[in-house]
């Protein structure tokens, strides 16, 4: 039995269509990936006010954020394909930031810095020559983490040191060669994950994990690899 629901499609406009229609079924929208010239949406039922908005420019994304927050909406996560910028948004009372850089190491100390001033890591995106991350302060969260290597299978081996270490995954990107993983300390999950090299194949991933209980969270492509976060 399906624990969420996702569903996937060529082009924006279709795309936009089959989120309404979830949004019908009771379903918010929860995280967007392009991959392999297809836009991949991933649901949950959650009793909260959702909502979507997306730019083809940088700057004026980043207004829409602005928009969306004075709506009371928070982003939870960010999407860049072909040439747009896609941003989901969450009704919550959880502060909320962003940090974005064109340089992958001012980008990792952007994280330290949005550490420093108390918020999570919760979503990386890279698009357009951007790395791009999403930022709550989530009371639920103990602590936060990344790992990151240009090497598939050393990645997967850092997954398992992160897990040794207590540290659950929520989130993965690939961008500019790189495999790039963040990381909870959240007591109430329990991560797992799945990849195929085939849209098919991992969708049929996708229901073996639904069977086991598991709830699809997050879906990242990259290098001809479709690669999904699950939780309990």
């Amino acid at each position: 039995m399906a624990l969420n629901a996702y569903t996937s499609r060529v082009s924006l406009s279709d795309f936009a269509e089959v989120i309404s229609q979830q949004w019908d079924e009771g379903r918010d929208l929860i995280d967007v990936e392009y991959g392999n010239g297809v836009w991949f949406g991933v649901f949950q039922e959650i009793p909260t006010q959702n909502g979507y908005a997306y730019s083809g420019s940088l700057s004026d994304f980043t207004e829409v954020i602005s928009e969306q927050w004075d709506e009371g909406l928070k982003l939870v996560d960010v999407e860049y394909g072909n040439g747009v910028w896609v941003g989901v948004f969450q009704e919550n009372s959880n502060g909320n930031a962003y940090s974005s850089s064109g340089s992958f190491s001012e980008f990792t100390q952007l994280i330290s810095d949005r550490w420093d001033q108390g918020f999570d890591l919760v979503d990386v995106e890279y698009g357009d020559g951007i790395w791009f991350g999403v930022f709550e302060d989530d009371p639920d969260i103990n602590s936060g983490a990344y790992s990151y290597s240009g090497n598939f299978s050393e990645f997967t081996q850092l997954i398992s040191d992160r897990w040794d270490q207590g540290f659950d995954l929520v989130d993965v990107e690939y961008g500019n060669g790189v495999w790039f993983g963040v990381f909870q300390d959240d007591p109430d999950v329990s991560s797992a994950y799945s990849w195929r090299g085939s849209l098919s194949e991992f969708t049929e991933a996708v229901s073996q994990r639904w069977d086991q209980g598991y709830e699809l969270v997050d879906v990242a492509y990259g290098n001809g690899t479709w690669f999904g976060v699950f939780h309990t």
